[in-house]
């Protein structure tokens, strides 16, 4: 892996998130950590920062980690990880290893404290600037929420967080 100036970066953001999917990672890697799959997010600037924008359900284990310590990594994988990805994504880490089920590595991350992966192409440190849940009242146009949201108990919690490094494979 190679640090990349967060300037230099050339992605296709909606391609990555909707088709490739991300591990957004959070925790202590030399302690507790948990990871999960998302495919909802966005990259920009923000505040005058390098920033991403992920969003997660209440009730996913890795929430808890993520609101115990901002930090957290965000791992891009080739096409051959999907099934382990789908492992990650499914699987949740109160129940068992979901880690050691995908055969992934997780491995220390350079600045944050929780992992990232060895099979990743493209690896974000990140750490959340703002958390937001979201409430029905919020939306503008009610589709999304009558297509994506059972009740009001369930909807997402945005995290917008500062990319401090970014590593990618060459």
């Amino acid at each position: 892996m190679k640090d990349i100036d967060i300037a230099e970066w050339s992605a296709k953001p909606f391609a990555e998130f909707d088709k490739g999917w991300f591990l957004l990672t959070g925790g202590d890697f030399s302690s507790k950590w948990n990871t999960m799959t998302v495919s909802w997010g966005f990259a920009g600037t923000m505040w005058g920062k390098p920033v991403v924008a992920v969003v997660v359900r209440p009730g996913r284990y890795t929430r808890e980690f993520l609101d115990a310590n901002p930090e957290f990594t965000l791992s891009a994988f080739p096409e051959e990880c999907k099934k382990a990805l789908t492992i990650l994504g499914t699987k949740s880490g109160r129940d068992c290893d979901k880690v050691a089920l995908s055969g992934l590595t997780p491995v220390p991350a350079n600045i944050v404290k929780a992992p990232a992966f060895a099979e990743a192409d493209t690896v974000l440190e990140c750490r959340a600037l703002y958390r937001q849940p979201m409430t029905r009242g919020s939306f503008l146009d009610s589709a999304p929420f009558e297509k994506w949201y059972s009740s009001e108990d369930d909807l997402h919690i945005a995290y917008i967080a500062e990319v401090l490094a970014l590593r990618r494979r060459q």
